[in-house]
């Protein structure tokens, strides 16, 4: 089906909003105020210009004597003037449209900071409680962290890499938040196995640029995490241990049995009293070279920790991320303005006096030129990779460099915005499920904003593809589903006049689809062309049956044949003498036959045939049952007073009927035989149907239940909604 279009969608060029010029250096703009000052001067001094000369010059001789001066000219100068001033300004100003994207190499540590998740955590002789105090101190760390990678590793009986290195902090916060006694299922301290999986993320290279942060009580009870911390050392990784909690330790609380506080116990049921080990975490902490601190105030011992441990050690590059720079267009307006100045100098002010004025135009020309070619040389900039393409309405090319961007960089910062521009340049094209792809992709963008214009572009993106469709139903799919985004863009801004003109559009559509029936199905062309096949034959093969079924005339005649010679006179009876014999007497038939006896002739055919002589045998009186009696057609040998020939048969009412007993048609043998389709046809108007008739309305029935079957057992299509 086909639904309306509507052209409201949100470009690259409305994500970037390319229309809005920013100023690197909008300082610069005060220096307009001297502009008006400049007028103001320039009024002025024509005003005393004009009172002074008259003062020296009558009026009735200025004409003559300033007839070289032109102030048309003067005023068009000092316009040239203050434009290439004003855009001079400009151009300090700084003036940015666009961004590029650029690798940034920048120094820094590699840092893991691990933490212990065991119950022992819990205690509380640390308020508000161990692993509160230490998710604290670690967002108290990255506070004091600038272009260092930071990971985490959370550790119980074993340890997990609950984040990889990255600089993005606010996804490490997240993490950190996300720490719990939980995190880890299997209970107990490995401090050993903590330190294994810490040497193995920074993996193999040398530079003395890694360091461990162990936030843990120290009491571990499985490992050795000495000889661990020492293999440690040799791989190039620094650690740093960080006691919490107190010497004397407290008890650890747990919820009991019906909601109520209990404490962690052994094995022997003795209560567990956890205290903090300095002795081990020191000796971890001096065989890396590093040193151990106890967490009292936070913020203070967290920039201790950096400042004497971490500040101290050797920075490594990193380049692990891209920067957006904008693109400064200051060569715009400096062009301009050295147009205007150059266009100014070449304006004067008096009229050319051919016999007085030097030759020095052609000088003023070639400068003229010069400026032109600088202006153009100065005017070119690199534009931002695929966006300058979108602009110039060339999608496939921009779609192109958004990919390249994003498959060299894929861990840019800036990767939720090219992806946007990227299904913005993909629906450009009409390749609206790569459109959706790089939508959905966008959604997960924490850009409040970005994530609106998401829903509405891939609501669009959906209404395109029901445009597109051939059934209601997926039709109908592909708006409800448009439906849903246009909500969420509105959730997200509830002000965007577009998303409600939309998803009033879309429901409106919706309902339109509900109301029209339910398409069915058309079954595959495989089954219509079996279906055909099968009628086909079945219509052969009823008319191949109906053609063995068809009599000839010889034989329709047979059983007449046979049904004269049962009839014919018995022995003792005068036979006819006519040549023929049977046959003269099956052709021969009287004119007024008794319907008394078992005739196995009609009247019809008596009337049509003729005796070659009349027979004495054949003046005989109406024959008994049993005999074929005929009667000649001459004068004088009919029934009754008249001695014509009669088509009226003669009746016997004083004799009882007798003879065989025989279906309605057999009264009249004589009948000419009708076609084989009528003989089939004839069971059908009385209520009957012939054998081969029954068989063939069997079959096609079986066939038809056989398709039915076959049909229900066809699963039906689920609808995955699929962007």
């Amino acid at each position: 089906m086909r639904l309306a279009h509507r052209p409201d969608f949100v470009g690259a060029n409305d994500l970037e909003e390319i229309a809005v010029i920013t100023f690197g250096a909008p300082g610069w703009f005060w220096v307009f105020l001297i502009i008006p000052l400049l007028v103001l001067v320039f009024a002025r001094a024509e005003r005393r210009a004009r009172l002074r000369l008259r003062d020296f010059v009558s009026e009735r001789l200025l004409p003559d004597l300033a007839r070289t001066v032109n102030h048309t000219r003067r005023k068009i100068r000092f316009a040239c003037v203050l434009i290439g001033l004003a855009l001079a300004i400009t151009a300090l100003a700084k003036p940015r449209w666009g961004y590029t994207y650029e690798d940034v190499k920048r120094k820094g540590l590699d840092l893991i900071l691990a933490a212990d998740t065991s119950r022992s955590m819990l205690s509380n002789d640390v308020a508000p409680n161990r692993l509160q105090r230490v998710k604290l101190a670690m967002q108290d760390l990255l506070n004091e962290m600038e272009g260092d990678r930071v990971g985490l590793v959370a550790f119980a009986g074993r340890a997990f890499l609950q984040a990889p290195l990255t600089i993005d902090y606010d996804a490490a916060v997240e993490a950190i938040n996300d720490l719990d006694t939980n995190t880890i299922p299997e209970g107990g301290t490995n401090i050993s196995d903590a330190i294994d999986l810490a040497v193995r993320t920074f993996g193999k290279s040398a530079i003395g640029n890694r360091a461990l942060i162990m936030f843990t009580d120290g009491e571990e009870l499985s490992g050795d995490a000495v000889k661990t911390a020492k293999a440690a050392a040799n791989a190039g990784v620094r650690i740093f241990t960080v006691g919490v909690g107190t010497p004397e330790g407290s008890l650890i609380p747990i919820s009991g049995e019906g909601g109520g506080n209990a404490f962690v116990k052994d094995s022997k049921g003795q209560v567990v009293k956890s205290k903090l080990d300095e002795k081990r975490l020191k000796e971890i902490g001096e065989a890396t070279g590093g040193f151990y601190i106890h967490l009292e105030d936070g913020p203070r011992t967290m920039k201790q920790l950096y400042s004497e441990g971490l500040a101290k050690m050797q920075s490594g590059e990193i380049n692990d991320r891209m920067s957006r720079r904008p693109i400064e267009r200051y060569q715009w307006p400096l062009g301009a303005a050295l147009f205007f100045l150059v266009t100014a100098f070449l304006v004067r002010e008096r009229k050319r006096i051919r016999a007085v004025v030097p030759q020095t135009i052609e000088p003023k020309r070639a400068l003229a030129v010069v400026a032109l070619l600088f202006l153009w040389a100065n005017v070119s900039f690199a534009a931002a990779p695929g966006l300058d393409a979108y602009r110039n309405d060339n999608y496939s090319e921009a779609y192109q460099e958004f990919e390249k961007t994003l498959t060299e960089h894929p861990k840019t910062h800036a990767a939720d915005r090219i992806e946007f521009d990227a299904g913005a340049a993909a629906y450009k094209m009409g390749n609206y499920d790569k459109a959706l792809e790089w939508f959905s992709r966008s959604l997960l963008s924490k850009d409040k904003e970005l994530q609106e214009k998401s829903h509405f572009n891939i609501g669009r993106t959906l209404e395109e593809r029901a445009d597109r469709t051939d059934t209601n139903e997926k039709a109908l799919t592909e708006l409800l589903n448009a439906q849903s985004h246009y909500e969420e863009a509105l959730k997200l801004d509830p002000n965007d006049e577009r998303a409600k003109a939309n998803l009033e559009e879309v429901k409106k559509k919706i309902e339109q689809l509900r109301k029209k029936p339910k398409e069915k199905p058309s079954p595959p062309p495989q089954q219509q062309k079996d279906k055909k096949q099968q009628d086909q034959k079945k219509k052969d093969d009823q008319q191949k049956d109906q053609q063995q079924n068809q009599p000839s005339k010889g034989d329709q005649k047979k059983p007449d044949k046979g049904d004269e010679k049962k009839e014919q006179p018995k022995p003792g009876e005068t036979p006819s003498p006519s040549p023929g014999g049977d046959q003269q007497q099956k052709d021969q038939s009287g004119p007024s036959p008794s319907p008394s006896a078992g005739n196995g002739k009609g009247e019809d055919q008596s009337k049509d045939e003729k005796s070659p002589s009349p027979s004495k045998s054949d003046a005989s009186p109406s024959p008994t049952a049993g005999e074929n009696a005929k009667q000649s057609p001459t004068p004088g040998e009919g029934d009754g007073s008249d001695a014509s020939p009669t088509a009226t048969p003669s009746s016997s009412p004083a004799k009882k009927p007798s003879g065989d007993v025989k279906g309605a048609g057999e009264d009249k043998p004589n009948q000419k035989p009708q076609p084989a389709q009528a003989v089939e046809a004839q069971p059908e108007k009385e209520g009957q149907m012939s054998e081969k008739q029954a068989q063939l309305l069997l079959q096609s029935m079986k066939d038809e239940e056989q398709r039915v079957q076959l049909d229900e057992r066809k699963a039906p299509r689920h609808v995955y909604n699929d962007w």
